[in-house]
């Protein structure tokens, strides 16, 4: 139970950051107190608060650099679509982005379907033969999950929805969850099936292939979340 209420602290120290930012107090260019000075400040734990710049820097709107901090990014992100917590538990919080990207994927999937190319096609089965072989040696597979969805949004030839899905998976990555081999597998049989769609330019069936798989992953990360 020890996860959660970090995550929980983390994302308040994140949207009290947020709101200084966006009222003027720190304004562009501008840097913020430094770790110590933060910790004492809002009363958390240094691990606490390397999550809330790893945060705010995956949403593009603080810059570190080496030897020198934080600052603020010169054009924050406050005036562009920001997803902030909600201040329900982190279960329901991550339920609300998991069924955002549910909605943006489906779609997603259904463009692909209708303007891929063959070129497109080869490269969304090269991301399911990469997973396949890190599944193989007992590797982690993160990355090449992400690179699948990367792919499939790039094929729906839509530079929105590739940038969007690469914002949302931003605010995933504070989710640090080890995926049992099982659960690997079976995504990976789900990523068969979306491309399967996609190849036979069927742009009901990779919708609903899509659905499925996100659907399936949402309830897996949240059981996971609640334990």
């Amino acid at each position: 139970m020890k996860t959660p209420k970090k995550a929980r602290l983390s994302t308040q120290v994140v949207q009290a950051i947020i709101n200084d930012i966006d009222s003027g107090i720190y304004q562009p260019g501008d840097k913020l107190p430094t770790e110590h000075q933060l910790i004492e400040k809002f009363a958390v734990s240094r691990t606490v608060i390397r999550e809330v710049i790893a945060n705010l820097r995956a949403s593009n709107l603080i810059e570190t650099r080496q030897g020198k901090g934080a600052f603020v990014a010169q054009k924050p992100a406050l005036s562009e679509f920001l997803l902030t917590h909600s201040g329900g538990s982190d279960a329901d919080e991550l339920g609300y982005i998991l069924d955002l990207r549910i909605a943006i994927e489906a779609e997603t999937a259904l463009m692909a379907a209708k303007n891929r190319t063959a070129e497109d096609i080869i490269a969304i089965k090269n991301t399911i033969s990469e997973m396949e072989t890190l599944i193989q040696q007992q590797q982690v597979t993160r990355q090449a999950d992400r690179n699948f969805h990367y792919a499939v949004a790039m094929a729906s030839k839509n530079p929105h929805f590739v940038r969007l899905l690469k914002y949302i998976d931003s605010r995933l990555m504070t989710q640090k969850t080890i995926t049992p081999v099982q659960y690997k597998i079976q995504a990976l049989k789900e990523h068969e099936q979306i491309c399967h769609a996609i190849e036979l330019a069927d742009p009901d069936a990779a919708r609903a292939a899509m659905r499925l798989h996100l659907t399936s992953t949402r309830e897996r990360l949240i059981a996971r979340l609640k334990r």
